[in-house]
């Protein structure tokens, strides 16, 4: 499979490989339409988010082929990794942060927390669906023009809600 960079911080690998996917021998390459909507949600999401953020964002669940999707029990058959318009991420810290304001001493649900409300203020970072949960975040980006803007929190257990903007830089 191809690597190619779809931004400085991110490239097409990190949002197709699949242990998963390469245990169970499915073939998790993405079409080049899927591979359009990867570098989309990067260049409009992803990357605008590890600007700001100046913090490590790791993928951890990016394209799924359908025959991946079918084979795990937290999925819907109308997900948007499907078509490579969503990710999971988690936010990493490195030793080179360490002098960076307000990132010294974060746990890791502070970071994400703090990913979470960066995405919800920040002008220069889009996104369509936007899920907090309580190790990760998943977010998807369709198009500016399509984008809903859905909010919502996870408990971890199947459970979602909505939640207004102003709810959602209450979370922590």
């Amino acid at each position: 499979m191809q690597n190619m960079l779809f931004t400085p911080h991110f490239s097409q690998m990190e949002f197709t490989e699949s242990p998963t996917a390469k245990k169970r021998g499915i073939d998790n390459t993405p079409t080049p339409a899927v591979v359009n909507n990867l570098r989309s949600l990067c260049v409009n999401t992803m990357e605008p988010l590890r600007e700001e953020l100046q913090l490590p964002v790791i993928i951890t669940s990016g394209y799924r082929a359908k025959a991946l999707n079918d084979i795990l029990s937290h999925s819907s058959h109308k997900s948007q990794h499907l078509q490579g318009l969503a990710c999971d991420f988690y936010v990493g810290w490195n030793k080179n942060n360490r002098g960076q304001s307000g990132v010294c001493g974060l746990n890791a649900r502070e970071r994400l927390i703090k990913a979470f409300r960066l995405i919800l203020t920040s002008e220069k970072i889009d996104y369509d669906q936007l899920i907090l949960y309580p190790n990760f975040i998943h977010v998807s980006f369709v198009s500016h023009e399509s984008n809903r803007h859905y909010i919502m929190k996870a408990d971890g257990n199947g459970r979602y809600g909505r939640v207004t903007r102003a709810q959602a830089l209450l979370l922590e």
